[in-house]
């Protein structure tokens, strides 16, 4: 009853607030590329909490040193850039990460764990098994304060390497408070198109769980597709989200709830998996990411349509107490681009991120295929709706002389504390990998927000 209470006087603040605000002041750097003399593709991020620096990571197309993992030359490598993001520039040279001697590497995903002061990144390796299926590899970087001595890789390995099956879309998290870390990925299990599983570590890359543990538990015969993961410190659990291929409607966005230690039989500590989102529309919905909105209380999650050709969604939805962790939802989805086909433009796996310095979320997405072909964002104040002034195909970021493809992991966005502003990394389909600073110079968080709380 009391966060009830609290959570309507909240909500009627913002929308007293939000009569007032004025449109978003911001400004947009120059790109800054990595590794421009050879080939790239895929993109992500991870911001450093306790030291000065943004680990950047793509993946080299032509590959050179070698693989941390086998000694080997790869044939494609991922690569990782340090950088001081307030002045731009790039502290050492380029890390090989790790690398696929037999073939390509895909689905990219990377995380910054404060407890260690490390970061854990996970790729998928095409033909690395014996009988050419695609395996997982994972990695634990040490911050440049440590590479300088001890190397840039802490440990590096793989998982399920003679594999007789494929995994692919890869997310990585990481817990504020114990360290462990956690890895999804969609896999492809036998008699079905796709599945989803988990794994937990913990700080140092130790399996927790030596039994994955499958995460798909709405009609797992169904396909599940573009798992994401993330870690809710206030709640001390993983958010795990998806969306699945219902045999009674279209696809759905479904969110799970998992504990950040494992359960006595070695497997993950999961709750139930439910849907977290309406179809305004009647397409398939897909490619979800959320984040958690400190100043409602509530989650904020965004969808697209139509394999990014209809357009795509907020919404929003709150989280029961443990031990049941209900989910459900908080007030009417909206869209944050409407779309048909071509028209604007086409796009796809939007990505979320928060300004805590000023209360601006920020929704980063690809176009291409229409009228603008580059990144675009919307910015949402922090009641989670979207700010005045945005033109209705959005805010240009940066226009690109080849697309930014439409397929999981080839641009990212968080928000550094230290610059002030959001990066956003982005790979274009012709071996460019870029970075670009969004910063936001209007402050919309209300002065009596420092006093709220929502317990």
């Amino acid at each position: 009853m009391k966060r009830a209470i609290w959570f309507a006087w909240a909500v009627g603040m913002f929308v007293c607030a939000t009569q007032a605000q004025p449109v978003p002041e911001f400004t947009i750097s120059e790109p800054v590329s990595l590794f421009a003399e050879t080939e790239t593709k895929e993109a992500g991020l991870a911001v450093n909490t306790q030291e000065n620096e943004v680990l950047f990571v793509t993946i080299d197309t032509v590959a050179i040193g070698e693989d941390p993992i086998t000694g080997e030359p790869p044939q494609q490598a991922v690569v990782g850039f340090y950088y001081d993001t307030a002045t731009m520039t790039q502290m050492g040279d380029p890390i090989t990460i790790v690398g696929n001697p037999r073939g390509a590497l895909q689905k990219l995903s990377v995380t910054y764990n404060s407890v260690s002061n490390r970061y854990f990144v996970a790729v998928a390796a095409d033909g690395y098994s014996p009988n050419g299926s695609r395996v997982p590899l994972m990695a634990i970087v040490n911050p440049y304060s440590v590479a300088q001595t001890a190397g840039p890789i802490f440990k590096a390995w793989s998982w399920d390497p003679e594999t007789t099956v494929n995994y692919q879309d890869t997310a990585v998290a990481a817990s504020t408070r114990n360290g462990n870390l956690i890895y999804v990925s969609e896999y492809s299990p036998p008699g079905e198109s796709e599945g989803v599983i988990g794994l937990l570590y913990d700080k140092d890359g130790n399996l927790l769980t030596p039994e994955m543990t499958r995460l798909d538990q709405l009609e797992p015969e169904r396909d599940e597709d573009d798992p994401d993961v993330y870690y809710l410190e206030k709640n001390d659990v993983f958010l795990f989200i998806t969306n699945i291929d219902p045999s009674t409607s279209k696809n759905r966005i479904t969110c799970t709830i998992i504990q950040p230690t494992p359960g006595a039989d070695g497997k993950l500590q999961q709750g139930n998996q439910q849907i977290v989102s309406e179809l305004r529309k009647d397409f398939d919905a897909g490619h979800p990411s959320a984040i958690e909105n400190p100043y409602t209380g509530e989650f904020i999650g965004v969808l697209d349509y139509a394999n990014g050709a209809e357009g795509g969604d907020i919404f929003y939805f709150n989280i029961g107490p443990a031990p049941n962790y209900l989910l459900t939802q908080s007030r009417e989805q909206i869209p944050y681009l409407e779309a048909a086909g071509n028209v604007p433009f086409s796009q796809r796996h939007p990505r979320l991120a928060l300004d805590t310095k000023n209360g601006v979320f920020v929704i980063s997405h690809n176009a291409r295929d229409g009228s603008f072909q580059g990144m675009v964002f919307t910015l949402l104040g922090p009641e989670g709706q979207i700010l005045p002034g945005r033109p209705d195909d959005l805010y240009k970021l940066v226009e690109t002389s080849a697309p930014v493809s439409h397929d999981a992991n080839y641009h990212d966005v968080k928000y550094d504390p230290r610059s002030g502003s959001f990066l956003i990394i982005y790979s274009t389909g012709d071996g460019f990998t870029d970075v670009v600073k969004l910063t936001v110079r209007t402050n919309y968080l209300p002065a009596s927000t420092e006093h709220w709380s929502i317990y």
